[in-house]
């Protein structure tokens, strides 16, 4: 758009003119050049139209009139003795002029205030995430100006050119605040992994288990409290999780050691009790055929003397069968409870083992959990770069964005996750096997859709970090709770394997 117009007209008197006008945006006033006809050689003219139209240098023969007048929206801009060949052209230039003036002030409001960002970034010694924030901001308004065409393309340039100066001094200063943060992130790292290899030599020595199972719960929420990389907080993650799985593994092992010794000890004592039935019972059906023996022989006694001894004969016979009566019926009450004792030991060794496979279902979903999120935050960490460059040059008016659905999608995924570990801590009489491949089933239909998703995170914002983000804590609490339900569940059928 431009600044100065050179055409023909005439003065009160009507004698020719050659009339130059020149606008001073920065002063809101326009000056008028008055040549008469006399000065105004063709030659001068063509200067006029072809150089100084185009802000080059051209010197002025003497005799010409300078007018100074203050633009104005209402006024005309030349006064009313001077008349013009065209007067359309003065009266766009008149409203040309007035935008630009406007738009020469808006530059200047922002170039102001990109001089205070500036001042307040020089004396920054560290990185400042609201600083970044508060420059950001200030960008896209200056985009949402240049798109609306409100500022020139030339003065978006100049203070395109500014601020990604200030936006490259901030990314030095975040830079720096990484590496040093990654430096402490890695020594607390190796400090959880000493503790936590210290207490996996020590399950592995057989020392006390439950004592380094709360050990290890204590880590893990001293972790909390500390920041790490994504890199490092896995690596200790895993490594924790790891110690947790050996601990479990040697509490199941021992638990069902002992419950597999207490079977046995009862079987082998069942065996024996049956051995020692099997005998009685023998020497009672003995007993019984000398009995019918002595009984037909007392019953051909000569004399009285011979048929007392006949009598006194079987009443020792009959005594001696009662006796082991008794002790038989003793034997077979005892043989009932054993097998009452072996029944209930061998339910016993069943909920252990089944036990055994909750824990593997419970802990295939946690990691199938986790290693999706991470996948999710590693496509969008490698998509950061486009992130940043999209909020510092594209100002899109507000709709339902893609981040609000993604957040949704994300969170429906969640809730189908947390059902399948939900039905895999109810699992006490039902089939683990069944369970378990409903919910990888679920848990791979989760993947496809976060692979779904991670492909249009070059098209977010900002605030689809942030929804990631924030969806992400929230998957992540519901393994909490899902882990809380499993332990109460446990805990529940422990204490009615108790009871029986």
């Amino acid at each position: 758009m431009r600044r100065k117009i050179v055409l023909w007209g005439s003065n009160e008197k009507d004698e020719k003119l050659l009339v130059a006008l020149e606008l001073l945006e920065k002063e809101n006033v326009v000056n008028i050049y008055t040549f008469p006809e006399s000065v105004a050689t063709e030659e001068f003219y063509k200067a006029m139209s072809e150089k100084w139209k185009d802000d080059a240098e051209v010197e002025f023969p003497a005799g010409y009139h300078k007018i100074e007048r203050k633009l104005s929206v209402s006024d005309s801009i030349l006064p009313d003795e001077i008349k013009v060949e065209r007067p359309d052209l003065i009266t766009r230039a008149q409203a040309e002029w007035h935008f630009v003036v406007l738009s020469s002030k808006l530059y200047g409001m922002y170039k102001s205030e990109l001089e205070e960002l500036k001042e307040k970034v020089d004396t920054l010694s560290e990185y400042d995430n609201a600083m970044w924030d508060e420059l950001r901001g200030f960008w896209n308004k200056v985009q949402t100006q240049v798109n609306d065409r409100n500022l020139f393309r030339e003065q978006g340039a100049a203070l395109r050119e500014k601020a990604n100066h200030l936006f490259d001094r901030l990314k030095e200063l975040k830079k720096s605040l990484e590496g040093e943060f990654e430096n402490k992130s890695k020594q607390y790292a190796e400090t959880f992994a000493a503790e936590i290899s210290e207490i996996e030599t020590k399950v592995e020595k057989g020392l006390g288990l439950n004592p380094l199972f709360e050990d290890l719960k204590k880590i893990q929420t001293k972790l909390k409290d500390f920041k790490f990389t994504k890199e490092d907080r896995e690596v200790v993650w895993n490594k924790i999780d790891e110690a947790f799985k050996k601990l479990k593994e040697k509490r199941g092992a021992a638990a069902q050691a002992h419950q597999s010794g207490e079977l046995a000890r009862t079987e082998a004592r069942y065996k024996g009790l049956m051995g020692a039935i099997q005998k009685m019972q023998t020497s009672i059906n003995f007993d019984q055929k000398d009995l019918e023996f002595e009984t037909k022989r007392a019953a051909n006694s000569e004399g009285q003397l011979e048929a007392q001894l006949r009598q006194a004969k079987l009443n020792m016979i009959n005594e001696r069968i009662k006796s082991k009566q008794e002790k038989l019926e003793d034997m077979n009450k005892t043989k009932t409870e054993l097998e009452a004792r072996m029944e209930r030991e061998k339910k016993k060794l069943e909920k252990v083992h089944k036990q055994e496979k909750i824990e593997e279902a419970k802990e295939a979903v946690k990691q199938k959990i986790a290693t999706d999120i991470s996948e999710t935050a590693k496509a969008r960490d490698k998509m950061s770069d486009k992130l940043e460059k999209a909020a510092a040059e594209i100002t899109a008016p507000k709709q339902e964005s893609f981040a609000d659905k993604l957040a949704g999608s994300f969170g429906q995924m969640v809730e189908d996750v947390l059902d399948t570990a939900q039905a895999v801590a109810a699992v006490v009489t039902e089939n683990i096997d069944d369970v378990m491949e409903k919910a990888e089933d679920l848990l791979d239909d989760a993947t496809d859709k976060l692979a779904d998703m991670a492909k249009n995170v070059d098209k977010l914002a900002d605030k689809a970090g942030e929804t990631l983000n924030e969806t992400m804590d929230v998957a992540a609490d519901k393994v909490d709770e899902v882990t809380d339900s499993i332990k109460a569940k446990q805990q529940k059928t422990k204490g009615k394997s108790e009871e029986e």
